[in-house]
């Protein structure tokens, strides 16, 4: 049997509830939470924790995005931040919603508060690192660069191709 890594999985599991979701109706946001939190790094959620609820909605916003939703997916991400303010990635997906639509300043406050909750995520930085670039601050976008290559080497395809224009 082949075994898929785990986001392939998280990602069968969303399609399948789209899915269903069409047949039998959307799927719940307790079920939507379950699935997201499986795959997200960071506190453990109970089930009454605000940040098990969060996910559910940051889940949400992450389909929104991907479907191009940018604003579906702004308030999703908004709706995660109310429910948990603390949560880094409803602030890096509010960042990616706001960058998209064409608010980078906006988008670079998102991104801020994401590095301040969690500086040890290459990706929080190298989307603050897209919207410094994005205003015409480059030494700072450079910087912010640097410090999303330290903590994630991996991350240089991202840089190389925003310096694509």
């Amino acid at each position: 049997m082949v075994k898929l890594p785990p986001q392939w999985t998280h990602r069968a599991a969303l399609i399948c509830a789209k899915v269903l979701g069409k047949i039998i109706g959307r799927p719940s946001e307790s079920l939507l939470a379950e699935l997201a939190a499986k795959d997200r790094p960071g506190p453990t959620a109970t089930p009454d924790s605000p940040l098990l609820a969060a996910s559910g909605h940051i889940q949400l916003g992450r389909t929104a995005f991907d479907a191009g939703d940018y604003g579906e997916a702004l308030h999703c991400f908004s709706e995660a931040i109310r429910l948990a303010p603390e949560a880094p990635w409803g602030w890096h997906g509010r960042g990616d919603a706001l960058q998209l639509s064409g608010q980078p300043a906006a988008a670079l406050n998102a991104y801020e508060r994401a590095c301040e909750l969690a500086p040890d995520v290459g990706i929080h930085h190298a989307g603050r690192a897209n919207s410094l670039d994005a205003i015409g601050r480059a030494s700072d976008a450079d910087m912010a660069w640097n410090s999303a290559l330290n903590l994630d080497p991996s991350l240089a395809w991202m840089r190389d191709g925003s310096k694509k224009r």
